[in-house]
């Protein structure tokens, strides 16, 4: 099938998961790189080092000016991309014979295609930062196992470097490369000289960082790093790469202990089979291979037929690679907040799995019958996510709209940050309401409601009561009768209402 045909059909069904947020609009982080480039009249650089943010909004900026839809589609784009390399990769790695290396291709852009949690690096416009480093890191092993030398390492350093100046990631993806190119190449000499460029490429990277920023990881990943002990981050972030979050702590134990045990089953089941002689014992077809200069049709630089084990065992090697950096900046396990984390990882156990499901299941139709339930799940869980986001969109766009129709003095309460890990204005209020035209100077903020203070309200409302003589709004706010002349505004988790005074 046709290069161009996959990655149309691809944004096809990008389009029909994720159409439902096409009318949202900007969110928290997304008016910090909009008061930028607007107002400020820069690109975010020296403080984090990201410029691919504000570059892309520019770029949509320039298309759709400040029309939203544009935006999203462009996010849309990035993840068909990123979609289509995720097969491609799989299409690059000698791990079966010809007549079932499309399949496995196939199988892995699919899995990937309906991964149920890229909400967040879709949907969110801020998002994108872990699409197109991911992208980009796809690009870069895609490179690296096709390209010759010494093409493959210069292109594929510059991907890299390009995925890091969008999001961090991809830290690891050197690493994830190397194991990549032993599977299909095996050549100490090849994977020794590799690795040493992608050292000194990191060394330069984390030099050009410090020089700029004055700091090796952004603030936020340096507060991440003391939180839980590393194995349970560990844990939490496994188990959430195959389970959808939940308040229930108590039941993702058992979840976590049960996707442990599914896990080792499949290792043992894969191991059963490969000792039976099951799968796909032919290895690696001489055509598949690469030379020692990355030529396809070549024979490879390497010795000897590797055996399928070992490829799957490299492959998950890689994708257990991929976590370190949401195991060291974490998951909630509560809300989808942080999957963007998930998103390159995704790519790899994506690969992985598609290996283990062609191993396993020999039979093309209960193959797609599995792909099947899992597309209909998958979809069924993006929808849901997509109903948190579309609800969030509508909160801050009300809350704004509310803004521009109210003269003088306006006093809001409880806006909320986020709602079930959808952000809503956690950050970047103001730089919203200057991006909106509006005179921040007469807005008042008394409280930003968190997820923890609406989940523990009383009887699950925020009506105001009256309390020593005053109005009383949970969590924290007491206003006055008069409240200084202003108008003022509370959320109730269904909606902007106006509190009047005197009631």
């Amino acid at each position: 099938m046709k290069k161009g045909i996959l990655i149309s059909v691809a944004a096809a069904t990008v389009f029909l998961l994720y159409f439902p947020v096409l009318g949202n609009g900007f969110l928290t982080d997304d008016y910090a790189a909009l008061y930028r480039l607007l107002i400020q009249k820069r690109v975010l650089f020296e403080e984090m080092v990201r410029p691919l943010i504000d570059i892309s909004f520019y770029f949509n900026y320039l298309l759709s000016g400040l029309h939203p839809l544009g935006y999203y589609l462009f996010n849309f784009f990035v993840h068909a991309l990123a979609c289509f390399m995720v097969y491609q990769v799989a299409l690059d790695l000698p791990v079966f014979s010809a007549r079932k290396q499309r399949a496995f291709a196939m199988t892995a852009g699919l899995l990937f295609l309906f991964y149920p949690f890229h909400n967040e690096g879709v949907v969110w416009l801020s998002g994108r930062l872990s699409s197109m480093a991911a992208l980009c890191g796809l690009l870069a092993i895609h490179f690296v196992l096709t390209k010759r030398r010494p093409w493959n390492l210069v292109l594929g350093v510059l991907c890299w470097w390009s995925g890091l100046f969008a999001y961090e990631s991809i830290l690891v993806l050197p690493a994830v490369a190397f194991l990549l190119e032993w599977i299909t190449f095996r050549d100490v000499r090849r994977g020794l000289l590799s690795l040493g460029v992608w050292v000194a490429a990191g060394i330069g990277w984390l030099g050009m960082r410090y020089a700029v920023s004055g700091e090796l990881l952004p603030a936020y990943g340096q507060s991440g790093l003391a939180g839980d002990a590393v194995w349970l981050r560990a844990a939490k972030v496994i188990g959430r790469c195959f389970l959808p979050p939940d308040e229930n702590s108590r039941q993702m134990e058992w979840l976590f202990a049960g996707v442990l045990v599914l896990l080792v089953a499949v290792h043992v089941l894969v191991w059963v089979r490969l000792r039976r002689g099951g799968g796909d014992r032919r290895g690696v077809e001489q055509p598949m291979g690469l030379d020692e200069r990355g030529g396809r049709g070549f024979a490879r630089a390497g010795s000897g037929q590797m055996r399928p084990g070992w490829s799957l065992a490299l492959i998950e090697g890689g994708f257990l690679l991929a976590l370190l950096p949401a195991v060291a900046f974490e998951v909630s396990t509560r809300t989808s907040e942080g999957d963007r984390l998930l998103y390159f990882p995704s790519c790899m156990l994506s690969i992985l799995a598609a290996a283990v499901l062609m191993t396993l299941v020999t039979r093309w139709r209960v193959r797609w019958l599995l792909l099947g339930l899992y597309a209909l799940a998958g979809a069924l869980f993006i929808e849901s996510n997509n109903r948190n986001w579309v609800f969030a969109s509508h909160t801050a766009e009300a809350g704004l709209d509310l803004l521009r129709r109210t003269p003088g003095r306006v006093v809001l309460v409880n806006i909320p940050d986020e709602w079930e890990g959808a952000y809503i204005f956690r950050n970047s209020f103001n730089e919203g309401l200057t991006v909106n035209g509006i005179d921040s100077n007469r807005v008042k903020v008394t409280h930003f409601l968190t997820r923890l203070e609406y989940l523990r309200a009383p009887q699950n409302r925020l009506s105001p009561v009256r309390k020593d003589g005053s109005i009383y709004i949970y969590p924290s706010t007491r206003i006055g009768d008069d409240a200084g002349g202003a108008k003022v505004f509370y959320w109730d988790m269904s909606g902007w209402k106006e509190l009047h005074l005197g009631y």
